[in-house]
């Protein structure tokens, strides 16, 4: 029980460091007047959170249990970035692209950093 708590608080740290990199970037560009890290990490944690706790009441209730989900994530982003339901849906949505992309280039990095790490190792690269 110990160890899947420290899990927990581990993966919520990582998590809201993370993400709330891109909910604050996302945040940022849009001009959000309370866009700040902390509170992008704040969205993110609290989202996770919150969506655990829906997923155990609403569990086998599919797309009803997803809406709210979301419903609450753009509740979370007006009210730690104080914007409205337009600007909370294209901040969500803008950091989901930033993270796609950031992603994207990491995986690039990485496959560039292997192809030169075993260029001298496998013959013909």
């Amino acid at each position: 029980m110990f160890e899947g708590i420290v899990g927990l608080i581990i993966q919520l740290i990582i998590a809201g460091i993370i993400g709330g990199i891109f909910v604050w970037l996302a945040g940022k560009a849009l001009g959000a007047p309370r866009a700040t890290y902390w509170h992008g990490i704040l969205i993110v944690v609290s989202a996770i959170i919150l969506s655990d706790v829906i997923g155990y009441f609403l569990g086998g209730l599919g797309w009803i249990k997803t809406i709210i989900e979301i419903i609450v994530i753009l509740l979370l982003i007006k009210h730690f970035f104080a914007v409205g339901w337009i600007k909370a849906i294209v901040i969500a949505i803008l950091a989901v692209i930033i993270a796609i992309i950031v992603t994207f280039v990491l995986a690039l990095l990485g496959l560039a950093f292997a192809a030169t790490a075993l260029k001298g190792l496998i013959p013909g690269l």
